[in-house]
């Protein structure tokens, strides 16, 4: 994920963590999207809408606009462009999913490697405008590449083995839907593709607000690392290797533990998870 260098004010420091935050606050609703579009329709359409942000971003000449297009704009179009890149893995991965998730994910972290570096010669010569206009061409691409996305599993069937359709409520609803009023239809579109009885489970609520609760500082050394460097150690040039350091340890991290996760059987991997989250190594996890 492209995002901006940490800057000297906390108001600067707000683009970058606007868009990084809302890139994981919209994956509820690109999971409905992607159950109903497809992860093909809803990639390319998040690259485009990124790709949107990223150039208007470039035009934009106050931070409060910048807010908007970078902020949210980029942001989200990234969410949708990202997490179907991760479900299209299930629709061709059953035994080797960890491993399969770890290598697609270590591409963040070699452009996390690379990407510093890229930058600190393209900001000076060219300015952050140009840069910002080089960047959205990024997003085009992704785009081209989304529609080589070729699902395997049915539009809106969930994940699973192919072949694997609705199950028995499911179909009943389908089947009474004539009888029923546009309210009720309408609540019953909702709980088809926002399934909230997930949270009926215990240890599902115990797992999911538990990550939640400590991935809140996932980002922070992302956003103001090069900033704090900057004050402790004036006379220091190349504070953009602590990044290429975290990129190149990350995809080293998400590699072995996605193939170790493969070797887990069962709730095991929640365990594993949870053991990395203590040990502040949530960045080393391949479902990241």
């Amino acid at each position: 994920m492209m995002v901006l260098s940490p800057l000297c004010f906390p108001s600067t420091a707000w683009v970058g963590a606007l868009a990084m935050g809302m890139i994981f606050f919209c994956s509820p609703v690109v999971s409905m999207f992607t159950d109903h579009f497809g992860c093909r329709k809803t990639a390319v359409s998040g690259a485009a809408v990124a790709f949107i942000g990223l150039l208007s971003t470039s035009f934009a000449n106050s931070l409060i606009l910048r807010y908007f297009t970078y902020g949210i704009l980029f942001g989200c179009g990234s969410s949708f462009a990202f997490q179907p890149s991760l479900v299209i893995l299930g629709h061709y991965f059953r035994q080797r999913l960890g491993l399969a998730n770890g290598v697609v994910t270590a591409g963040a972290s070699l452009f996390s490697m690379g990407l510093p570096v890229f930058l600190d010669k393209l900001v000076g010569p060219l300015g952050l405008s140009r840069t910002f206009q080089i960047l959205s061409l990024f997003m085009l691409v992704q785009a081209l590449l989304a529609l080589t996305f070729k699902p395997l599993l049915p539009t809106g069937g969930g994940m699973g083995p192919p072949g694997m359709g609705p199950g028995p409520a499911e179909t009943q609803t389908q089947a009474t839907a004539q009888g029923m009023s546009k309210w009720s239809k309408a609540i019953a579109g909702v709980r088809k593709y926002f399934n909230l009885r997930v949270f009926h489970i215990v240890t599902y609520r115990v797992w999911a607000f538990g990550v939640a609760t400590a991935v809140l500082g996932y980002f922070v050394p992302y956003v103001h690392l090069i900033n704090f460097v900057n004050e402790k150690f004036k006379e220091n040039n190349k504070e953009w290797v602590l990044l290429v350091c975290i990129g190149a340890s990350s995809g080293v991290g998400r590699l072995g533990f996605g193939k170790i996760g493969d070797l887990i059987p069962g709730l095991g991997k929640v365990y594993m998870q949870t053991l990395v989250l203590s040990s502040g190594g949530d960045r080393c996890f391949p479902s990241r």
